[in-house]
């Protein structure tokens, strides 16, 4: 009589070819978690540059909607150093802006707050915000004693707004008031992602 073996796999075949399977998984798989997890940085990196860029367009736009005819200081800008936190800039602005919501024309405040605990504006989230002051100049504008009702939030996250001034021939970061400037240097940090715009003003 012919012996006839029993078909089917054994165990030990079995675990052979899901350790095969597992290996050529675990092969393919890697490139593809590594091309998703640097595509997810791709687009937070790209999402805090346009997110910079739009922030830093609104705040041009204001810029050039300056009351020309205003008196002087048409702009200023207040540096304070804050402990640990390197230098807070604001940017005050006498600009029709304020007109595109209905209220009468006067100054545009722009100011990074922290949540420093030795802020009148600590209560805010941390961020870029922008204040409209109707029928007020930059001149009479305290950016110390702003009202945290009246802010806007521009853009959350970013932890710095720096300004610089051309003062001819070099670029100055001191504060600044009076006209408008030949050239400004505006730029703004989040998640350690800084972006920078160099604006030339006409006369």
């Amino acid at each position: 009589m012919n012996s006839r073996r029993n078909s089917g796999f054994t165990l030990i075949e079995i675990l052979m070819v899901v350790a095969i399977i597992g290996v050529i998984a675990t092969a393919a798989i890697a490139p593809l978690v590594f091309t998703i997890v640097r595509v997810v940085e791709a687009e937070e990196q790209y999402s805090d540059e346009e997110a910079l860029h739009r922030g830093l367009s609104l705040i041009i736009r204001d810029i050039f909607e300056t009351m020309r005819t205003a008196e002087n200081p048409l702009l200023r800008t207040v540096k304070k150093g804050i402990l640990g936190r390197g230098d807070d800039f604001s940017l005050i602005v006498a600009s029709t802006a304020p007109s595109r919501q209905g209220l009468s024309a006067g100054s545009v405040v722009y100011r990074v707050v922290g949540g420093s605990s030795l802020s009148t504006l600590s209560k805010l989230p941390n961020g870029l915000y922008r204040w409209i002051i109707p029928l007020t100049l930059p001149a009479d504008v305290d950016p110390e004693k702003l009202d945290e009702k009246g802010a806007q939030l521009v853009l959350t996250g970013v932890t710095e707004l720096k300004i610089e001034i051309l003062i001819p021939p070099d670029w100055s970061e001191e504060a600044y008031s009076g006209g408008l400037p030949v050239g400004m240097k505006i730029s703004l940090t989040r998640n350690d992602k800084k972006v920078e715009r160099i604006e030339w003003i006409p006369r």
